[in-house]
């Protein structure tokens, strides 16, 4: 059920606003690995590795631009979720990623090596971490729904969000400047300059610097958490010496720095017992009511004393070289990426006091590929496209994580235990080798036969083991000279080495056809296996090690993609069915996330999108998904929450000696039934030289739940209603605007969780998107 504040639902459904997905129409043409010619109206995507009309692509498929996701006044990749229905981005430890159609990363604090959302940028697989921090240097944002293995360098079960970013221009000196201001002291500077070199060369060079202050107010230690700052740049240089062969190179570097532990969270409810005199959060030890905290799901103050700072480096290159062969493009994409988290400390109990205490001296992950593929040309009776993809992918290089627990507090602050046994380390190195083909083959003017296949092959080594923390107090037994009372860290054993290694080798692929009676009409049908590779992984905490099994989705998509009124209405639509074996998932035992193999889950529903250009000043847009994604034989441990509330007996199987419940037929985590996006943008010249422009978007979604059999964890569906106006001239020389994000600031949380170690307390995971934010900007190009 949707539960909507009355005005934000009201105002969304009068303004009608932009931004959906869907079509950006009036696209320039990107540069693409294989040229295409462009119709003026009409966006061209490379979502089958070659340079197509949208409307001309049998897949599911939807694309914004740069200039959509601007008016939006989103700053952020993670924030296309409210331009993209079917796409949701999770910020917990079990719901980390994207996730489409309500499926993506399920795993905890683990050594998981594979994404099942793929996120590729500029052609280069990203198996970690987020290498778009500012979005002025986007050309295009492609969502692909359902397997992509056949079309792209990794397996992608669930799907891809392919990225690309303007390429140099060879032609002309340009550059752009862009400058905002809103609340929390956001900032947000960008600025390109592009540079010919001779005629066949071009340089490009980008840079921004992004701020905003924290949103969470720590009132224990005064302090206000969530402040991040973010700079970096990109240098690209694209080099065609001849006709036949074209070099393109990338250099990107950002840096993040975040105020405040990575879990930016509030407390949501806490069970009577906890808050009792005597209790965990209860009198003497935690006065609220003099703190000013009401718990609840609106909760903005943090009562947790344990400091917390994080930063992260990210940087890579890439080297794409194309060589047309005759008619054939042979295209090699060559990448190297790196992720440096600095040394952090954080507290992990939302309490006053140091009962759950951890240290990282920070972690280093590296990730090298190769991809060599051969592109046919278009308009042939066969299409295709082949290659080859190798990756190797290192995580964990560093000293691992401290962690203590100190489970008599607040009664007493003996003993202090090793909860981590010292520092907890693990490295996996993940090898993957794949070769794949895909193609259309036109039987005639109207029907096509569409086919791919992928065989991979992955192999897994992953070590653990732990070593002496000597930061930690001391033990000191009892003894006269304190009074026979101890102190210090109880004496603990190390782990020694334990090694996991996993392998597979799966075919994968797709079979299909598509009709296209008009260039006007596509309705086509396709059938996809999806592979998502296995891993060993490793426990944060107490190294427990799971071998988790390879992802299996089986993926039946039925569509069409229609355009009337000499395509001034577009309407896309299809169903989709997803049923997935050995769904890699993760669950909660009360201390930490364990990653496992579900036995089953599936997500079925339908997406509709549509597009309606009354004049060329006016658009609007509308893009609906429904997504029943729900497990389908799930045997996971009994919750605290059927324990406390005496359920188990009732609910759960303890036959096998281990409480057992089974979630079959109860949502996945994090994953909305309903999600729509709608809009109006217009754009008006109000006399020779100066124009006017204005936007609107609103996302709504449904309710979710964040873990099974445990209805504390659950958030309210909510709509988010954003809005853009400005002046500038009709050349696009300059530009001032000003922009709301969240207008009537509609409060939700990013998860509702389940806190460790209190046995009945849970905790809002907070987000920036709840806040209002008003804003300004003032931008020009040259």
């Amino acid at each position: 059920m949707i539960r909507l504040n009355r005005s934000a639902l009201l105002g969304g459904l009068c303004l009608a606003a932009l931004s959906t997905p869907a079509f950006a129409q009036e696209a320039t043409p990107p540069q693409a690995d294989s040229a295409a010619p462009a119709n003026a109206g009409e966006i061209i995507v490379t979502a089958t590795r070659r340079a197509e009309r949208l409307q001309d692509v049998p897949i599911a498929v939807s694309a914004v631009t740069s200039a959509q996701l601007a008016a939006t006044g989103f700053k952020d990749l993670t924030n296309i979720q409210y331009s993209f229905p079917s796409v949701q981005f999770g910020q917990t430890p079990n719901d980390a990623g994207f996730r489409i159609r309500g499926v993506g990363t399920l795993g905890g604090f683990t050594s998981s090596s594979e994404l099942p959302v793929g996120l590729v940028v500029d052609n280069v697989v990203i198996g970690f971490g987020n290498p778009v921090q500012s979005l002025g240097d986007l050309e295009r944002i492609e969502v692909l729904k359902g397997p992509q293995g056949t079309q792209f360098g990794k397996n992608a079960s669930s799907g891809v969000i392919n990225i690309t970013t303007k390429r140099p221009d060879l032609d002309k000196f340009s550059g752009s400047l862009f400058g905002s201001y809103g609340s929390l002291n956001e900032r947000d500077i960008h600025g390109s300059v592009n540079l010919p070199l001779g005629g066949n060369a071009a340089l490009a060079v980008y840079a921004f610097d992004r701020a905003n202050d924290g949103y969470v107010d720590n009132v224990v230690r005064n302090e206000k958490w969530g402040g991040q700052e973010s700079y970096g740049g990109r240098v690209k240089l694209r080099w065609e010496p001849s006709d036949a062969l074209s070099i393109y190179v990338i250099g990107d570097y950002s840096k993040t720095k975040t105020e405040g532990p990575g879990q930016l969270w509030t407390l949501n409810h806490l069970d009577a017992n906890l808050t009792a005199p005597g209790g965990l959060v209860g009198l003497p030890f935690v006065n609220l009511a003099a703190l000013g905290v009401k718990i609840d799901e609106h909760n903005n103050k943090s009562i947790d004393d344990g400091a917390g700072f994080s930063s992260v480096e990210y940087y890579g290159a890439s080297l794409q070289a194309d060589l047309k062969l005759g008619d054939y493009t042979l295209t090699s994409v060559s990448a190297f990426r790196e992720q440096k988290e600095g040394a952090f400390a954080f507290s992990i109990d939302g309490l006053p006091y140091e009962k759950f205490y951890a240290r990282d001296p920070g972690q280093t992950r590296r990730s090298y590929s190769q991809e060599l593929r051969v592109t046919s040309p278009s308009g042939q009776a066969l299409e295709f496209i082949a290659g080859a993809f190798i990756s190797r992918q290192e995580t964990g290089i560093g000293l691992g994580q401290s962690a203590t627990l100190s489970p008599a507090l607040p009664y007493s602050a003996f003993p202090t235990i090793s909860i981590t046994a010292g520092y907890n380390h693990t490295d996996t190195k993940t090898d993957s080798v794949a070769g794949y083909v895909d193609g259309k083959f036109h039987v005639s003017d109207t029907f096509a036969l569409l086919g791919g296949l992928r065989l991979t092959h992955d192999s897994v080594t992953s070590h653990n083991y732990s070593t002496v923390d000597p930061d930690l107090a001391p033990f000191i037994p009892p003894m006269p000279s304190n009074g026979f009372t101890p102190s210090g860290t109880l004496p603990y054993e190390t782990r020694d080495l334990v090694t996991g290694k996993t392998k597979a080798t799966k075919l994968s692929g797709r079979v299909g056809a598509e009709f296209k009676p008009s260039r006007d009409l596509l309705f086509y049908a396709t059938y996809a296996r999806g592979y998502l590779g296995p891993t060993v992984t490793f426990s944060g905490l107490t190294g427990t090690r799971s071998n988790v099994k390879p992802q299996q989705v089986d993926d039946v998509t039925v569509g069409a993609k229609m355009q009337f009124l000499d395509r001034a209405l577009t309407v896309n639509v299809n169903g989709f069915w997803d049923k997935y074996k050995q769904l890699q998932t993760s669950v909660f035992n009360g201390q930490e996330f364990l990653t496992e193999n579900a036995g089953g889950a599936e997500a079925k529903g339908f997406e509709v999108e549509l597009v309606m250009r009354p004049s060329r000043s006016l658009s609007f847009n509308v893009a609906y998904t429904y997504s029943d994604a729900k497990f389908t034989d799930y045997l996971t441990a009994c919750t605290d929450y059927q324990i406390r509330s005496g359920l188990a007996s009732s609910v759960c199987d303890a036959s096998s000696g281990t409480s057992l419940y089974q979630a079959k037929g109860e949502a996945l985590p994090g994953a909305p039934k309903h999600a729509v996006t709608f809009g109006m943008s217009y754009e008006r010249p109000i006399n020779d030289t100066l124009k006017v422009d204005f936007a609107v978007n609103t996302s709504l979604r449904s309710d979710v739940s964040y873990a099974v059999g445990d209805p504390n964890q659950r958030q309210d569906g909510y709509a988010i209603v954003n809005g853009n106006i400005g002046l500038g001239t009709i050349n696009d020389r300059w530009r001032v605007g000003a922009f709301v994000r969240n207008l009537f600031k509609q409060d939700f949380n990013a998860a509702v969780i389940s806190l460790p170690f209190t046995n009945g307390g849970y905790v809002n995971w907070r987000t920036r998107e709840a806040e209002r934010t008003f804003g300004a900007s003032l931008e020009t190009k040259f």
